[in-house]
């Protein structure tokens, strides 16, 4: 199920991907920048201190990721714009549900597994174009320097009542949201936000046994 968008992606983030998802429910509620700052430090030093361990047992790392990026990342957000507003009303709660859990499982396997290839590079977070006082959605923008080369990384958060989360994450102007949006059209065109989560299903459970 992989395509050149998602390939992309799995390379840029095995050097950072989680780089916001290792910190307490208190920082979340900070200046989204600092916020990521700190954390950038604390995620990458930890990948540092356990990599061999992880490339040892790497399916170990589905639990811990799993763990780390629920907190912070807005998956019934992210799964309203994959899937397209009026699909997502369209489909019943139990289905919503059942979605957000095939989708959550899909991302959290490709992201665990990115991790394996993790290497040293540096992150330098750019000013906010405006204000945080007042903004629910706000951009994050960042740099991934590695070397003489450097690839930017948008984060789009959402403020909610416990602090912010994460709903799209867009490298050098390729969206993830998008990226999922297109690998899920045909099956909601055809059959509904039911559909999609026949075929996530299928494939995250061939992803589970090809594990095993």
């Amino acid at each position: 199920m992989k395509n050149q968008w998602q390939i992309k992606f799995l390379f840029v983030l095995s050097s950072i991907t989680f780089l916001l998802f290792n910190t307490g429910r208190a920082m979340a509620a900070e200046d989204p920048v600092e916020m990521l700052k700190q954390v950038t430090g604390s995620v990458m030093q930890s990948l540092k201190d356990h990599q061999e361990n992880i490339k040892q047992n790497p399916n170990k790392l589905y639990e811990l990721v799993d763990h780390l990026i629920l907190p912070h990342v807005d998956f019934v957000e992210m799964a309203r714009w994959v899937v397209g507003r009026n699909a997502w009303k369209e489909a019943s709660p139990e289905v919503q549900k059942a979605f957000v859990s095939q989708f959550r499982t899909m991302v959290v396997r490709s992201y665990a597994r990115s991790l394996l290839g993790y290497t040293d590079q540096e992150v330098e977070f750019l000013p906010l174009r405006e204000p945080v006082k007042n903004q629910q959605r706000i951009q994050v923008s960042s740099l991934i320097k590695d070397g003489s080369q450097s690839t930017q990384m948008n984060y789009y958060l959402l403020k909610e009542a416990d602090g912010w989360r994460v709903y799209d994450i867009i490298i050098e102007g390729v969206s993830l949201v998008q990226g999922y949006r297109a690998q899920f059209a045909d099956d909601v065109r055809i059959g509904g936000v039911a559909q999609a989560v026949e075929t996530m299903r299928k494939h995250n459970q061939e992803g589970q046994n090809s594990s095993e």
